[in-house]
């Protein structure tokens, strides 16, 4: 079993809103999430995560190169320390910077735990970028959001790209949007928030 670091599992206990949890020390039962979008971002987060540890902790093991990666980013090293279910590494008592960390964990393949909406496939770039502009355009809930390529092979069709906006912080949120997107007939559904940030280069395939 992987072990989630310390540096998590302590931002998760003193997510606010957390049911059943009671405040620490560092979160006082009235205290307010700043009001900026990283904050309510990773206090959705915090507290996604808390319930996932609780419930459904088989799930955590999917996203464990991502979540290692935060941990090491919250405390201000470079990366998270090497090896299965390794905790992050101890200050250096003379406050100076650890050279034995490892390079960044590959999250190529990792699943994302924020959420997103599928609105249409494409079989080039060019033509997703345009109708990510047209789309952003006509309808309003996309205008702050961004978008990401998914290739997905479809049998007997082939390759398409998939393009996805977010992100949101829940599924909850993802269906609503839907639901303002489909009564125009624009296609909607669910997805996760993966795939390849809209406009960067698409990995190379080995030949």
């Amino acid at each position: 079993m992987r072990i989630l670091p310390a540096i998590l599992i302590a931002a998760a206990a003193s997510a606010c809103a957390t049911t059943g949890s009671q405040p620490g020390p560092e979160a006082p039962a009235g205290a307010a999430v700043a009001d900026t979008q990283p904050a309510r971002l990773a206090d959705a987060t915090a507290r996604e995560l808390a319930h996932l540890a609780r419930f459904e902790p088989e799930t955590l093991d999917r996203v464990y190169p991502e979540l290692r990666a935060l941990a090491a980013a919250l405390v201000g090293v470079d990366a998270a320390a090497p090896g299965e279910g390794a905790a992050l590494p101890a200050p250096a008592a003379s406050g100076g910077p650890s050279h034995d960390l490892a390079g960044p964990p590959d999250m190529s393949g990792g699943a994302s735990l924020m959420h997103a909406v599928h609105l249409a496939s494409y079989r080039r770039e060019a033509m997703a970028r345009r109708g990510w502009e047209e789309l952003q355009a006509n309808h309003p809930v996309l205008a702050d959001l961004d978008a990401r390529l998914e290739l997905a092979h479809i049998p007997g069709q082939g390759d398409f790209l998939r393009l996805k906006a977010g992100p949101f912080d829940s599924g909850a949120a993802a269906l609503e949007a839907c639901g303002a997107l489909r009564p125009s007939g624009q296609y909607c559904q669910a997805a996760d928030f993966t795939g390849r940030t809209l406009g960067d280069p698409a990995p190379e395939t080995g030949g």
